[in-house]
């Protein structure tokens, strides 16, 4: 019996040292592991499905294997991680966030402007889907000779924010000068307070600079105005009077007619034009209707070209005014100048220039309104707008072969087509021609002048 008590108490011991054995063995296998994120700490750990705490987090007594962990932070995205532990180790693992973020997209025109970003250069323009951090973002665009721009935005998650830009050029400057000085100044036609010597800030673009002084012919100049640059211009004015409105076409010869175009316009040569002066623009509504009161036109278009005109019309105008109908040849050098160019402004069209049928505005503008299509002589709507009458029959040039049974003294001539016509009948070659007693609606003229008798003008 007393045996028997001895061995139970043996084999007590033994369970309760193997039970300890193997409770100690357990603990030894689990594991430990520290939780850290960047590029910022503060990320609440969430392990089976609880939230434990903020990142750098030390989680203990976890059993080896695959552990699940999720970490969750304002502005970032959701990252889920299976990390490794090791039985009986002690693991660190470093999270990377990602940061929630929307896109920008940056435009300018002209493009080229560097882009900054929270001060930060990140290319320059066009940039497109750029990402960025969600939150309040500050920009700034700036191209050299433009004016910079700034601007702000909260950015979302997943949106898109299309940003652009017309950048605005900055001023040019130009000095205005004139011999003699004292000169009257007028910048597209705008008379300006100062007289010259002047210097002004302008937008760039084209511009029309003209001068006139009492007992001087007047003067004028095509500038182009580049941002933020300087240029002068210099006017040196002749001795002569000229009619007002009008402007001096000076005597000597220049390219007539063309050859490779309308057969009617043949031969190209060179024809010599006594002086004479031509209105600078297309009479106007307002002009007409003094001469002739029973004359109607919408209200508002005082300044627009009279059309709906005949040549017999056109020929009573000029007569009570003093004046006359141009030639073909006196029409075709005041709007072409020496050189035997195509339009009035150069050889390339250029619908920024006139007012034709490219146009689609069906209808004429005002007179002047384009200051880049201003002929060499300085003047304006030569080519489009209001076809103009002049005083010729059509009939065939001397030295053209050319038959047409139009030919004779039918039909009279108009020139530099029309807002109802296209670009090659724009020429300043180019012919038209119609009976006296036609009114279309694109029908209208010019006048010119001649110099008295005692004045003549020759070329320099």
């Amino acid at each position: 019996m007393k045996q028997a008590v001895v061995w139970g108490i043996r084999w007590a011991i033994v369970i309760i040292l193997f039970a300890s054995c193997s409770s100690e063995k357990k603990k030894q296998q689990l594991s430990s592991v520290t939780i850290d994120s960047s590029p910022e700490q503060g990320a609440t750990v969430v392990v089976f499905g609880e939230e434990k705490g903020v990142t750098p987090l030390t989680l203990t007594d976890l059993p080896p294997g695959s552990l699940e962990v999720i970490l969750k932070k304002e502005r970032y995205q959701r990252t889920v991680e299976t990390l490794l532990l090791r039985p009986g180790e002690h693991s660190q693992y470093k999270l990377e966030l990602k940061p929630l973020q929307g896109y920008i997209n940056f435009e300018t025109e002209p493009p080229g402007a560097e882009v900054y970003l929270e001060g930060v250069k990140i290319g320059n323009t066009p940039i497109f889907r750029y990402a960025v951090e969600i939150g309040h973002k500050k920009y700034k665009l700036q191209l050299t000779d433009y004016y910079p721009v700034e601007g702000d935005l909260e950015v979302r998650e997943d949106f898109q924010y299309p940003i652009k830009y017309i950048l605005k050029p900055m001023e040019g400057t130009i000095n205005i000068l004139s011999r003699p000085t004292g000169g009257t100044v007028r910048i597209n036609n705008v008379p300006q307070s100062q007289k010259t010597p002047l210097q002004l800030q302008l937008a760039p673009g084209e511009y029309l600079i003209t001068v006139s002084a009492d007992g001087f012919l007047e003067e004028h100049s095509k500038v182009l105005i580049q941002p933020n640059k300087e240029q002068t211009v210099t006017l040196v004015l002749k001795e002569g009077e000229t009619p007002p409105g009008m402007v001096l076409i000076p005597a000597g010869e220049f390219i007539f007619g063309e050859n490779e175009r309308s057969p009617d316009e043949a031969p190209r040569r060179k024809v010599f034009v006594p002086a004479f002066y031509i209105d600078k623009y297309e009479v106007t509504n307002e002009e007409f209707k003094k001469v002739f009161s029973d004359h109607n036109f919408p209200k508002g278009q005082e300044r627009y070209p009279v059309t709906g005109v005949s040549w017999d019309q056109a020929m009573s105008y000029a007569t009570r005014v003093g004046k006359r109908l141009p030639t073909e040849i006196e029409w075709e050098k005041a709007a072409r100048g020496e050189d035997g160019r195509e339009y009035p402004w150069g050889n390339e069209f250029s619908l920024d220039f006139c007012n034709t049928r490219e146009k689609n505005l069906d209808m004429p503008v005002p007179i002047g309104s384009y200051i880049g299509g201003v002929s060499p002589y300085g003047c304006f709507d030569m080519a489009g707008n209001a076809y103009e009458w002049v005083s010729d029959w059509y009939q065939r040039y001397e030295g053209n072969q050319y038959i047409r049974k139009e030919y004779g003294q039918i039909y009279r001539v108009l020139r530099g087509g029309s807002f109802m016509t296209e670009k090659f009948d724009a020429r300043c070659a180019r012919r038209h021609f119609d009976r006296m007693d036609a009114n279309r609606a694109d029908y209208g003229f010019r006048c010119v002048k001649d110099l008295p008798k005692n004045l003549s003008v020759q070329k320099n």
